[in-house]
């Protein structure tokens, strides 16, 4: 689940997400450094294209289902003591923030995820704020998810082959494999029991 206390914030312009993950601060800091995999993670957000053009540094367009915004923006990654800055060369967010923070009460961490928007004047963020990235909170939500299934189902080979296919499909296929996947569990299930029956039946 997300937790929604507020964090340090880079500017009053600025919004975030905590989200608690099973990881410890090591391999949490691991996974977030595989930006491309982040990113897609995101449910709201459809891959055109990632490039890698430089060290820590891509090229990214796609569009962002949550306000209908096309995408086509440089990221620029870099380490911090506390996570990671992701800054952008284009579109109303100046970056995005990685925070990992450790949890004295229970085991693991907490992911806060930042997106700051005080890179331009107030009053030409004003006229853009059809561009603010409502996404941050389904992201947070799927980061969750995802996480806490990574850290049991990882060491299982055909999980992660799942996993690497699911990366690389958008939001609506992911949704269909995923319905199609119950679908056809059922009616596997459906096939024992009618075999099991018949097997009785024989007896």
């Amino acid at each position: 689940m997300t937790i929604q206390t507020p964090p340090s914030l880079p500017s009053e312009d600025a919004a975030w997400v905590r989200v608690t993950t099973p990881l410890s601060t090591q391999k949490l800091r691991e996974f977030c450094r595989d930006l491309e995999r982040f990113y897609r993670i995101n449910p709201l957000l459809e891959f055109a294209q990632w490039r890698s053009i430089g060290p820590n540094h891509y090229a990214l367009e796609a569009k962002n289902l949550s306000n209908g915004q096309q995408i086509a923006t440089e990221m620029q990654l870099n380490e911090t003591d506390n996570g990671f800055k992701i800054t952008y060369t284009t579109g109303l967010k100046t970056a995005t923030l990685i925070h990992i923070e450790t949890q004295t009460d229970v085991k693991g961490t907490v992911l806060v995820i930042i997106d700051d928007y005080s890179g331009l004047p107030e009053a030409k963020r004003t006229q853009r704020l059809a561009e603010v990235d409502r996404s941050l909170e389904a992201w947070g939500q799927e980061l969750y998810r995802y996480l806490h299934k990574w850290q049991r189902w990882a060491w299982f080979p055909p999980y992660r082959w799942y996993m690497g296919l699911w990366q690389s499909m958008k939001p609506m296929a992911r949704r269909i494999a995923y319905t199609l996947i119950i679908i056809t569990l059922f009616e596997f299930i459906a096939f024992l029991m009618i075999v099991g029956f018949w097997v009785i039946i024989d007896k």
